[in-house]
């Protein structure tokens, strides 16, 4: 009898603790709220078409880092499906965005998910590192881009080095998965319980085979994640009116800029970092400072606060209460 009370304790205590959670950070950051009452009246007086499109744009971006995902865990037997990494993708973004320290979190839920599906350790950590190093690369690439097409004012040298150390990154990944045996003798003076665990990672990674075929797809679907995300930038722009005052070229540098400001993400989704960024580079675009406010505030209420709350539906309805985040699944 007190075991089936401390069993039902433990659930309710599971699905209680994200709750209290979000209760919380409500609490803590109560005074960012009035974002979401500048959103609804800037929604309420834009095109509505452009906002659609905007909806589908954002959804689309979590679609192609879900396609990225199912390319590689499904690298020997099929794990992945569609229906299971676009759940976590949104679970574990709405976990990243919201909670101090979220992309820590975030990347715990998604190892245990995957360890759920049946990946092995080797290759959780596998989908990790190239899929990180593919979102560096292309970030770097359209850093580059930003110099030298569009004058963006930022350090060369940094864009270099992240663009190099990720694509180097890459290639000691796949370099690992053909010479187990040198990283094996790299690790034979380890005591032998660690040195044990160490190879049986090896050997899990050494397992993975991707064709040069499959890693194009997924590096693709990583460049369109970040490119549908621009795109909803653009349409929030559209659906304020403002496209005839700004050029694409001056959105793409927005965006630029604004992805690089908010990378250190200091509040939880960059809230109030991420904003003036947007809007001051909208405005140096070309846009009025009403327009480029109100831009600003549909490109986040709906990449960031509509995504975030589809996630945390998610969360609920598939994983909460069921572990995951005790590392029992």
């Amino acid at each position: 009898m007190n075991g089936s009370v401390s069993s039902s304790a433990k659930q309710w205590l599971r699905w209680l603790a994200p709750v209290a959670l979000i209760a919380i950070l409500l609490l803590v950051f109560r005074d960012e709220l009035p974002f979401l009452g500048q959103a609804w009246e800037a929604l309420g007086s834009s095109e509505p078409w452009p906002l659609l499109a905007a909806v589908c744009t954002a959804n689309l971006a979590l679609a192609a880092m879900s396609g990225v995902m199912q390319i590689l865990l499904n690298t020997g037997q099929k794990i992945a499906n569609p229906a299971n990494t676009n759940a976590i993708v949104y679970a574990s973004n709405a976990w990243s965005t919201t909670v101090p320290g979220g992309p820590a979190i975030s990347a715990w839920l998604t190892f245990h998910v995957h360890r759920s599906w049946g990946a092995s350790v080797g290759l959780c950590g596998w989908f990790f590192v190239i899929s990180g190093a593919l979102s560096t690369v292309w970030m770097g690439i359209i850093g580059l881009v930003a110099v030298l097409f569009l004058g963006a004012d930022l350090s060369v040298r940094t864009l270099l080095a992240s663009f190099a150390i990720a694509a180097t990154t890459i290639a000691a990944v796949f370099w690992a998965t053909r010479n187990p045996a040198v990283l094996k003798r790299w690790v034979g003076f380890l005591p032998d319980k660690v040195r044990v665990r160490i190879e049986t990672v090896v050997d899990q990674v050494a397992a993975i085979r991707m064709g040069a075929g499959s890693f194009v797809a997924a590096a693709t679907l990583s460049l369109l994640n970040r490119l549908f995300d621009l795109c909803t930038m653009l349409l929030a722009v559209h659906a304020v009116g403002g496209q005839g005052d700004i050029s694409v070229m001056g959105v793409a540098l927005a965006y630029i800029v604004t992805k690089l400001a908010g990378a250190a993400q200091i509040t939880p989704g960059g809230v109030g970092t991420v904003e003036p960024v947007l809007a001051g580079m909208l405005v140096a675009g070309g846009l009025s400072l009403v327009d480029a406010t109100a831009a600003t505030v549909i490109y986040r209420a709906i990449s960031f606060a509509l995504i975030t709350l589809i996630g945390w539906i998610v969360y609920a309805l598939v994983y909460a209460g069921h572990g995951f985040m005790l590392g029992r699944k």
